[in-house]
């Protein structure tokens, strides 16, 4: 009897874990590039890249990503791709006489390994968080420096 309650118990911790999951993680492609600006103040940050293998539901929308601390909306490409644009710190020097406030992306306290990531999804009007655990790095975008002034 001991054996089928405990049966019991772990057949529905698992149903009920299963039904926050959107989308199976190995149907997601999740990378990011972390950039820097070739002059001195014009920012940094983390491009953020979702690619998934099927469209979402129709009663599902892809809303926020959580990554490194910061958490951003997406910007949806088409219908299986999604990419979000993190402000970071980084080269954000103000100038002699610049009064302009520093932009960046709204932080989140949750604390994640360095290559996970929490999607935020909405269903049927109900906010939905998944973890991705596989983020793979891109190689960094150095943008150039601005040509001189002549």
């Amino acid at each position: 009897m001991k054996n089928y309650v405990s049966l019991l118990f772990l057949i529905l911790v698992t149903s009920c874990s299963s039904q926050d999951k959107i989308i199976k993680e190995s149907a997601i492609v999740a990378s990011y590039e972390t950039w820097v600006a070739g002059v001195r103040g014009g920012g940094s940050g983390i491009n953020f890249y979702l690619e998934l293998k099927s469209e979402l539901p129709s009663n599902v929308e892809l809303k926020k990503v959580i990554f490194r601390g910061y958490e951003v909306s997406f910007e949806k490409q088409d219908n299986l791709h999604f990419q979000a644009m993190i402000k970071t710190s980084g080269n954000q020097q103000k100038f002699e006489g610049d009064d302009s406030q520093i932009y960046t992306s709204p932080k989140n306290a949750l604390t994640l390994a360095e290559n996970e990531a929490i999607l935020i999804f909405s269903k049927n009007g109900k906010e939905i968080r998944q973890t991705i655990k596989e983020v793979k790095e891109r190689p960094m975008l150095l943008y150039p420096s601005a040509k001189p002034k002549n």
